[in-house]
């Protein structure tokens, strides 16, 4: 089984070579290379470039929701397969401040430079490590009270039932990748679990949109901890709260741009 690396193309933290954003890009490499989330720019060209990736090279695109921060990116890509959800161009706004935070670019402007959409609400696999989780069940009782922070345009409450992530198994269990979480985090583990069949969980990475340090949070430590995972780098819409808690909990490193784990 292939040894796996994640590249920090783009997050909300600088290091000292890449810059920073709000979005998030991931290289994920395993017995196959797929960029996970495009960013919400075209920031994670540049990272790229600078960290020796090539990103031309990389065939697969797996996207792990339909906000601007993870595919406005897909703007300046060509000729690549994207996995998605089919719900990923729906249009939204934010609870919150009311901006757009849609995916600023049309389906037919990304299919023009020859890139084809694979859209499944059911898990895909990628290639024998790497499996497109699809739509998330909602199973786990402390993730399922309303979190709806998204409106679409209708004005309906919107539960992102998009959100979906990736789960790679190596020699010493799964490792989940998460865009948002938007799903929850736990909810998403589940599935991966369930879907490859893999009970043993060795690490998560990503967005957990975990804001304070209140009860779910709480929940959640108390879920990774049951399940013993070994690593928990929560990166892009988790909170300092959060991120100070799981740190305290499982230790760590803080992903920044411009830096690799291997795992």
């Amino acid at each position: 089984m292939n040894a796996l690396k994640i590249s920090i193309l783009s997050d909300k933290s600088a290091s000292s070579r890449c810059r920073a954003e709000h979005g998030l890009s991931f290289a994920v490499e395993a017995d196959k290379r797929i960029l996970f989330d495009t960013g919400a720019s075209d920031l994670f060209l540049d990272n790229a470039r600078i960290m020796g990736i090539d990103i031309d090279s990389i065939e697969t695109v797996a996207l792990s929701h339909g906000h601007y921060d993870h595919g406005n990116g897909l703007q300046y890509l060509s000729g690549k397969t994207i996995v998605a959800h089919p719900g990923i161009f729906a249009q939204r706004i934010s609870g919150t401040s009311g901006r757009n935070i849609s995916i600023e670019v049309a389906r037919a402007d990304i299919e023009a430079h020859g890139n084809r959409f694979v859209l499944t609400r059911e898990p895909l696999w990628l290639s024998e490590q790497i499996v497109f989780l699809g739509e998330i069940p909602r199973v786990v009782p402390f993730e399922n009270e309303s979190r709806a922070h998204f409106h679409f345009t209708d004005g309906q409450p919107d539960v992102v039932a998009d959100d979906s992530a990736l789960a790679v198994t190596t020699d010493k269990g799964l490792v989940v990748v998460s865009g948002c979480a938007h799903s929850g985090i736990c909810n998403i583990i589940e599935q991966a679990r369930k879907v490859t069949g893999v009970g043993t969980v060795y690490g998560v990475v990503g967005g957990f949109h975990l804001k304070h340090a209140d009860d779910r949070l709480a929940s959640t430590i108390d879920f990774l901890k049951q399940l013993e995972v070994k690593i928990v780098m929560p990166s892009h819409c988790t909170g300092i709260a959060a991120q100070c808690a799981f740190y305290q909990a499982f230790g760590g490193n803080e992903v920044k741009t411009g830096l690799q784990f291997d795992f």
